[in-house]
């Protein structure tokens, strides 16, 4: 989750149900509703903004400055007590924004929180709006400070799947083109072309809000696309999951692991790796065996004789060339009678 300047609204954002849009869900959202006490992101707040200033006014949770009142009304209120309301009246958090804001429940919450604020200096207020609180019937009927025209519009626009489905898809269309935008600024600020940044995050914008304003069939079918896809995604994996913990699946998995430790532990394996150690070491041993009687074979290789055994050699008697045995034959005949 981001950090923002205000150490309250950084405590109030850690409450579980306020790191997401209240309208549109996107993650981290960028401005709140001070009067209706939740947090909204940036495409949803432009539509607030649209809104007359009894039904929401909006600030942005890292320019503006917030007063005592206005976080106080964040810390009490928050978006899962806004839902939960809400669903009292079972009315979805998707709803078309226009239309939602406009009816009295949401004007009776809005006088709530800031009664309940200031309890303790009008306690008359606070209880009466509790034990007045409006039933479904009345709730869900428009605020009657409306205009003629205002009301008029409204009617034209009922809360039907078809709204509420187009509603929310546009709303995550923009978050998704906001994100997008913010990417593009920061590179902006590497390379100095802000204002060219800010004209195409600006023409983005303007592209999703006619498109959702022109197109509502195409919306509402991607929509519906959408949600066909997560439907079956979720019970893909919902079933995959109870298969994987059946007592079944269990079974297989427990008996597949004994048989491996059976067969493991059994004798003919024992025995196996006893012949393979013995079949490895009867071949370590011939190698080594090998191994010495080369060394032997070489130690046994004729040498060089040293200086005591060449002079023995040369005294051995040689047999006398043809000039000595002539020599020898003559002295023998002159030596005869």
């Amino acid at each position: 989750m981001q950090t923002f300047p205000n150490n309250d609204i950084n405590e109030i954002m850690n409450i579980e149900g306020n790191d997401k849009c209240f309208d549109c869900q996107a993650e981290n959202p960028t401005h709140a509703s001070t009067i209706n006490g939740i947090f909204l992101c940036e495409k949803c707040a432009f539509i607030h903004n649209q809104l007359s200033p009894q039904v929401s006014q909006i600030k942005s949770l890292t320019k503006d400055q917030f007063t005592p009142e206005e976080i106080s009304i964040l810390k009490i209120g928050g978006n899962a007590r806004f839902n939960n309301f809400l669903k009292e009246y079972d009315l979805k958090i998707e709803s078309n924004i226009e239309y939602k804001y406009h009816l009295k429940l949401a004007e009776y919450y809005r006088s709530l929180l800031k009664a309940e604020i200031n309890k303790e200096n009008n306690p008359e207020e606070y209880n009466q709006l509790i034990n007045n609180k409006p039933g479904p019937e009345i709730g869900l009927q428009f605020m009657e400070s409306l205009s003629a025209d205002h009301l008029k519009k409204l009617n034209q626009q009922p809360p039907n799947e078809l709204i509420q489905d187009f509603t929310n898809f546009t709303n995550k269309v923009g978050s998704f083109f906001t994100i997008l935008g913010n990417k593009i600024n920061e590179t902006a600020n590497k390379f100095g072309i802000n204002q060219k940044i800010e004209e195409t995050r600006a023409k983005f914008n303007q592209g999703v809000k006619t498109f959702g304003e022109n197109h509502p069939n195409i919306q509402n079918a991607a929509t519906k696309t959408a949600q066909a896809f997560t439907t079956a995604k979720n019970y893909t994996t919902e079933t995959f999951n109870k298969i994987a913990e059946s007592p079944t699946v269990k079974n297989i998995t427990d008996t597949i692991n004994n048989k491996y430790n059976e067969v493991v532990n059994s004798e003919t394996m024992k025995n196996f790796e006893k012949a393979t150690s013995e079949q490895y070491h009867k071949l370590k041993t011939n190698i080594m065996n090998k191994k010495d009687d080369n060394v032997n074979n070489i130690n046994n290789v004729p040498q060089e004789p040293n200086n005591e055994q060449a002079n023995n050699i040369n005294n051995v008697p040689q047999e006398p060339n043809n000039e000595q045995a002539n020599n020898i034959n003559n002295a023998e005949q002159n030596n005869q009678p």
